[in-house]
């Protein structure tokens, strides 16, 4: 992933961060997402890898299924619905993902709609109850789709998806 310096964040959005916002940084197909949440390392980890239940807190995720599960290496299709405004379109991607316990999980794109997807979710434990869940992707529509309208599209869903999980992360942990 090129974009090293976007990791590098300002006071204001360390600020931010501890306030529980979202940081999305980047355009154009590259972007980090880094949300901090009150939670534990392993109940991040679970809503990270409860790809059975994306569907059930995830925004968009319409349905997803485990294809294949091999040791560290997961084969799932997900679909994802985006309804905005007057566009509504549906993406089926099928993503190999190769977790490292308890704190990466590095994934990309095997077959579906979009020509790239490629990242990497990653936990680091910040104190015993604060978790940071940061988020590296690189992403390319196919080409029947408008970039431009895909990537506002796809920023504002990047930005809803963290917030979910950061909300999962809270309510498993207090479990």
């Amino acid at each position: 992933m090129s974009g090293n310096n976007l990791t590098n964040l300002s006071p204001q959005e360390k600020v931010s961060l501890k306030q529980g916002k979202v940081i999305l940084k980047g355009q154009k197909g590259i972007y980090l997402g880094q949300v901090e949440t009150s939670g534990n390392i392993n109940a991040a980890w679970q809503v990270l890898t409860d790809y059975d239940n994306f569907e059930r807190f995830m925004p968009n995720v319409a349905s997803c299924k485990i294809i294949s599960s091999k040791g560290d290496r997961i084969l799932f299709e997900q679909v994802n619905v985006v309804d905005l405004w007057l566009f509504k379109q549906k993406f089926t991607v099928q993503i190999e993902a190769i977790k490292t316990k308890p704190n990466q999980i590095d994934f990309k794109i095997v077959k579906g709609d979009l020509k790239k997807l490629v990242g990497r979710w990653q936990i680091k434990k910040i104190s015993p109850d604060q978790v940071l869940v940061s988020h590296t992707v690189e992403v390319e529509p196919g080409d029947k789709t408008e970039r431009p309208l895909f990537y506002g599209v796809y920023e504002s869903s990047l930005e809803e998806t963290l917030k979910a999980i950061a909300q999962e992360i809270t309510k498993r942990s207090q479990v």
